[in-house]
């Protein structure tokens, strides 16, 4: 649409677009993976866990894209963004290395990840209660 007088044109976010598009790409790599790989956890405490990673990973791959079009400052996307990266990456990674590679060591840091996916949450409903809607 083009610009005129009372209309913005509604831009896309494309470095937003474009993290939620890579992260897509990865978690259904790693879903496959975990699915149907040599790595694929038989043990229905692992499965869980990588069924878990996978759906959060994938609702917030969800979420950033949908986030990439919110007519907003950039400042609030790019730091809702971050937050869930964060989060899909600690929270969503850590599973994904406890499941699929064998590794405790990220254990400890799911949580923190959980919270950096919850501030992207609260980062987005206070962004939607105090920002004036561009019109």
């Amino acid at each position: 649409m083009p610009d005129t007088p009372g209309h913005q044109g509604h831009l896309v976010d494309r470095r937003v677009l474009a993290v939620g598009l890579l992260s897509g790409l990865i978690a259904v790599g790693l879903a496959a993976v975990a699915a149907h790989g040599p790595m694929a956890p038989t043990a229905l405490d692992a499965q869980r866990q990588v069924d878990t990673a996978s759906l959060l990973h994938f609702v917030h791959t969800l979420a950033l894209m949908q986030l990439a079009y919110w007519p907003a400052q950039t400042r609030w996307r790019l730091t809702i963004a971050t937050a869930w990266l964060i989060g899909i990456i600690l929270f969503s990674g850590s599973l994904y290395a406890l499941t699929l590679f064998g590794q405790s060591w990220p254990g400890p840091i799911t949580p923190i990840g959980g919270l950096f996916l919850m501030v992207g949450w609260i980062g987005w409903l206070t962004g939607l209660l105090v920002v004036k809607r561009r019109v």
